[in-house]
């Protein structure tokens, strides 16, 4: 029972003594998405609903439950807050109303649980309002993006948030990136790994694919490490591609763990998909092992750039390029302007 500070020796619940702890300045934000249907968030947009604006009246409950959290939380803290806001976002496809709540305190301990509270409240009141149109509103994905302040430092999820908050210090590249100034293909490798960037691990499939690549006879190669954060990769892929640098391949970050970001973050970049590319790699994995079923490898062009996103395992990434070699060096040559007929003779 040592691990929960809420429990005591016997594992009865208790509220944490927090009077040896020191004030600081602590955020939180909560997210909530309420499913609507078509007709009803046309309503909700218009301010046509019977009950009025919805979004206004939302907002303000967002602001009181915060307000109110230990009331309703047994063993949360009352705090002085020193903010409290709900924004909105209305998404026409799927119909949905996309929702964050964020509290902020200057005390001893975090304001979690009020800004979910906050998210929670918001979410509910949007269904009182729009419930004499639509019963069946789904609530779903209540859950905390952003905790800054306190022991545990930082939490933030990678994706783009409604309220403006200091970004959080990226981990550099190791190393870092160059523009290729020379002639001939640049490719780098980018090894996605916790372990490996912090030196816990040797890193297998990097090297490993920069040996195959060599096949294609780069003028210059180089492999990256970065941990698995997706802003990280983002930028270095966008820095590599702007650079001139002709390929990219990376490893990791394809599965469907928590930190397997890699699509996500490079899909925003991508110009166009390689539909083929990626059921290639998909037809290759399965021939190796049925688990293939679980990796989400990725190709496509950023300019004149190739991006081939490759699973972590060192095997695995081996025989998804070995699938793909063949094909490079057209693909390339096809990418960079070449207007020959790629039709079989």
């Amino acid at each position: 029972m040592s691990g929960f500070s809420h429990l005591d020796a016997t594992g009865a619940s208790r509220m944490v003594d927090v009077s040896a702890k020191s004030a600081n300045r602590r955020t939180a934000i909560a997210r909530a998405v309420v499913e609507l249907n078509a007709p009803t968030l046309e309503l909700l947009k218009a301010r046509a609903l019977p009950k009025g604006d919805v979004l206004t009246v939302a907002q303000v409950a967002g602001i009181m439950a915060a307000k109110r959290t230990s009331e309703l939380i047994p063993m949360c803290h009352p705090l002085a807050l020193t903010h409290a806001d709900v924004r909105f976002r209305v998404v026409d496809q799927p119909p949905s109303v996309v929702l964050e709540a964020s509290a902020s305190t200057s005390d001893r301990t975090g304001v979690e649980m009020e800004a979910i509270i906050a998210a929670q409240t918001a979410a509910a009141t949007i269904y009182d309002m729009v419930k004499a149109v639509q019963k069946d509103v789904v609530i779903r994905e209540v859950r905390l993006i952003l905790k800054s302040g306190g022991k545990s430092g930082l939490f933030q999820a990678d994706e783009p948030l409604l309220f403006d908050v200091p970004e959080r210090p990226l981990p550099p590249p190791l190393p870092l990136p160059e523009p290729w100034n020379g002639e001939g293909l640049a490719v780098a490798c980018i090894t996605l790994s916790d372990k490996g960037y912090a030196g816990e691990r040797a890193d297998e499939s990097g090297p490993a694919l920069l040996r195959q690549l060599a096949e294609l006879n780069p003028a210059h190669s180089r492999l990256f490490l970065l941990p698995d954060d997706a802003r990280a990769l983002r930028r270095l892929v966008r820095e590599l591609a702007t650079g001139n640098w002709g390929m990219i391949v990376t490893t990791g970050g394809t599965g469907l763990s928590p930190r397997d970001t890699t699509p996500e973050a490079l899909l925003p970049l991508l110009d166009r998909r390689l539909p083929g590319f990626e059921q290639v790699m998909f037809a290759e994995g399965l021939n190796h092992t049925p688990r293939a079923v679980l990796s989400r490898c990725l190709a496509g062009s950023i300019g004149r750039t190739l991006v081939i996103a490759l699973p972590g395992s060192r095997r695995a990434a081996q025989e998804n390029l070995s699938a793909l070699l063949p094909i490079l060096p057209h693909a390339l040559e096809k990418l960079n302007g070449d207007t020959s007929d790629c039709a079989r003779i």
